[in-house]
């Protein structure tokens, strides 16, 4: 008996006309009109984002709802854009401890556990420092006090210490990273990292006592981190001194890896214009380094766009001396303050972008050699607002449909949600071609075993992405497979994968056939 109804289903529902919308536009099913503004208590500030693997988009950052200060605020939205009930309270949770707490980056466990960093704080330690926060919730939202017994992690030095990025390495351990102040070296704040146990206690065995302080660079900050695909570090930020861009790479213990960049310190600093800073930063599947960041001449800001390979060296093919300039005109202003890669392989640049009394959301598509998608938005771009004033873009996101998530402040957290187009070529009808795809065992180990049971021989490509859409692997390139059942063991050795979930996309000839949930 053929069995063919369920993905024809399937590929109808995904490849509806909506899911073929023109990238760079509104999508109209999310909110109102592809729009969501939350009005959370007191001002707030929304500083990253993430996806659950059932569609539920995590948005974290800070509210000053409380007379003492703010509080690190966390909201979840179901995939319509509506607050989701089940969460915290009508949809979010607040966590004070100290005063003046803000949440800036938020990471996924892979039993779904919600672990968000930052700083906070503490008048009654009778210091004028911040420290470091970090917070574990359950799914539902309670305090997870099976982390540092109340849910909440609190590290206090001599030293302010400010956090700005978090990391969950494969094995469950925590890294941190921001502006960290030493005791060798008081008064002068530089790129710091600290690791915790999967307990909320500080692994000693890292760096010196839990904590890296990283030679040759009197004054930084951290304000991104990504793994590479062998769970490096890259660190991208600026010299709080001189105001300049600085990249770093660190290796699994924490040590500086000297090998990268020009000069044997494992650092990169460049001056760009007058004053400027790195952003965020994402990695490609060949760790081909992309990073957003902001210059001033002077005048006004512009966005820019750097590309590194793996080993630190500007790839002068890409824009000007590796570099792409962003200026939007007389008086506008713009901060290139996210960036990733879609499952097209396309990179996505997000800003901050108008005139200095009214910034709005901005959005280009850019291939990976640095030339403008010109069927994106207008020529390349889109931008949107939520109405008069401000409209403050911090992080986005892309859903395994490649569809774009985009969130900011404009005194409550909003939300928006685009269309990004994901090629469909008619090769192959899968509606008629594929039975069954099915992977074995979930949870995978490194050769996880993947049966398609095909009517008719076709030929797939298998892409790995992880829970925020950003590709880590092509798995099988193009290959036929045969009419009837065929088993194929794909090699997930070697890629590092840190637990959690992941996406298992087979496609052919663009049309996805299935995408398979994964646990690592």
């Amino acid at each position: 008996m053929r069995r063919t109804l369920p993905i024809f289903i399937l590929v109808l529902t995904l490849f509806s006309s909506k899911a073929f919308s023109q990238g760079g536009t509104l999508d109209t099913s999310f909110g109102s009109g592809g729009k969501v503004l939350t009005g959370i208590s007191g001002n707030n500030q929304a500083y990253d984002s993430a996806l659950q693997s059932d569609g539920k988009i995590i948005v974290v950052g800070n509210t000053n709802s409380y007379a003492a200060g703010s509080s690190f605020v966390v909201a979840r939205y179901l995939p319509n854009g509506t607050l989701d009930a089940t969460f915290g309270n009508g949809g979010y949770v607040t966590t004070l401890f100290g005063d003046h707490c803000t949440a800036q980056s938020v990471a996924l466990q892979t039993n779904g556990k919600i672990v968000v960093a930052g700083s906070t704080y503490v008048p009654s330690q009778n210091t004028l420092y911040s420290d470091i926060m970090i917070v574990r919730y359950n799914e539902n939202g309670s305090l997870d006090t099976s982390f540092d017994v109340d849910g909440i992690k609190v590290e206090t030095l001599d030293y302010p210490q400010f956090v700005n990025s978090l990391l969950i390495q494969a094995d469950g351990k925590m890294i941190v990273g921001g502006a960290f102040e030493s005791v060798e070296d008081p008064g002068f704040s530089t790129f710091g990292l600290a690791r915790f146990n999967t307990n909320g206690s500080l692994d000693q065995t890292y760096g010196t006592n839990g904590f890296v302080f990283t030679p040759d660079l009197l004054r930084g900050e951290i304000l991104d981190m990504k793994f590479t695909s062998n769970e490096n570090i890259i660190a991208v930020g600026r010299n709080t001194s001189g105001l300049s861009c600085v990249i770093a790479k660190y290796n699994a213990n924490g040590e500086i890896v000297t090998s990268f960049g020009p000069n044997g310190t494992g650092l990169i600093e460049e001056d760009y214009r007058q004053f400027s800073q790195l952003n965020k930063c994402v990695i490609s599947k060949n760790n081909d380094i992309y990073i957003g960041g902001s210059s001033f001449d002077g005048v006004k800001y512009c966005g820019f766009i750097s590309k590194y390979n793996a080993n630190g060296v500007a790839d002068n093919s890409f824009g000007v001396n590796g570099k792409i300039l962003r200026d939007f005109g007389t008086n506008i202003a713009s901060f290139a303050t996210d960036i990733t890669i879609d499952h097209n392989n396309a990179l996505l640049v997000g800003y901050g972008v108008g005139l200095t009394s009214d910034y709005n959301f901005g959005i280009e598509s850019y291939n990976l050699s640095g030339a403008l998608n010109t069927s994106f938005g207008t020529n390349g771009y889109f931008t949107t607002n939520f109405g008069p004033g401000h409209d403050y873009f911090q992080t986005m996101l892309i859903q395994p449909d490649n569809k774009i998530v985009m969130a900011g402040n404009k005194g409550g957290f909003v939300v928006t949600r685009l269309n990004n187009t994901v090629l469909a070529l008619s090769t192959i009808d899968f509606g008629k071609t594929v039975n069954e795809i099915t992977i074995s065992p979930n949870p995978v180990n490194d050769y996880p075993t993947l049966t398609v049971q095909l009517e008719e021989s076709a030929n797939l490509n298998v892409d790995l992405y992880d829970a925020k859409g950003i590709l880590v692997s092509n798995l099988v390139r193009n290959k036929n497979y045969s009419e009837g059942a065929t088993t194929e063991a794909l090699d997930l050795s070697g890629k590092n994968l840190s637990k959690g979930v992941y996406f298992l996309k087979i496609n052919g000839s663009g049309k996805v056939a299935k995408t398979i949930k994964v646990i690592k």
